[in-house]
């Protein structure tokens, strides 16, 4: 994922990179769909594919953080 991602990703603390799942961290909704939707992008043009079915949102402290997993 690290190599196939190397031309698009941002890194640490923004991107958690594991085996074929990644982590976005974003401030807020908008943000973390643009990401979403950089990464969606990069990789399909890499040949794979980001199962959404499967992509979950979780709010961190006091609202502030948004992490996509």
């Amino acid at each position: 994922m690290e190599a196939i991602s190397y031309e698009f990703r941002i890194g640490l603390p923004w991107e958690l990179l594991h085996a074929d799942d990644f982590v976005v961290i974003a401030d807020s909704d908008q943000e973390l769909f643009r990401e979403l939707n950089r990464w969606k992008d990069g990789l399909e043009k890499k040949g794979l594919v980001v199962n959404i079915s499967k992509t979950k949102v979780m709010v961190g402290k006091k609202g502030k953080a948004r992490y996509l997993i």
